[in-house]
């Protein structure tokens, strides 16, 4: 929860200093929301991070999916890039823990 809410945190900024593209630059603020929730999921557990990264991103991207398409029941219309977006999350997740992991890795040599 805390590695979801970090990532969301972390998306909600850079949306907001974006403004809200709706171009493939609306992938931009979840590839970075993603990146730092996959180091704090790192943080947490180094041994477990990149499993709980790829938990974390899939679980913060199916409530997106939710509560845009079912709660709100915004129709998957226009580009499908912009209304399936919040698919990014389990990759950039995985991605942050897994850069971290090396990070570490390689800091202690």
């Amino acid at each position: 929860m805390i590695a979801m809410m970090a990532g969301g945190f972390v998306w909600v900024l850079v949306s907001n200093a974006l403004g809200q593209p709706a171009t493939v630059m609306a992938l931009l603020p979840v590839w970075v929301g993603g990146l730092a929730g996959g180091v704090v999921c790192t943080l947490y557990s180094p041994r477990q991070g990149i499993a709980m990264a790829a938990v974390s991103g899939l679980l913060l991207a199916l409530l997106f999916l939710w509560f845009r398409h079912v709660h709100l029941a915004l129709p998957i219309e226009g580009g499908t890039l912009v209304a399936l977006w919040p698919l990014w999350f389990p990759p950039a997740y995985y991605v942050g823990a897994y850069v971290y992991v090396l990070f570490l890795l390689r800091s202690r040599r």
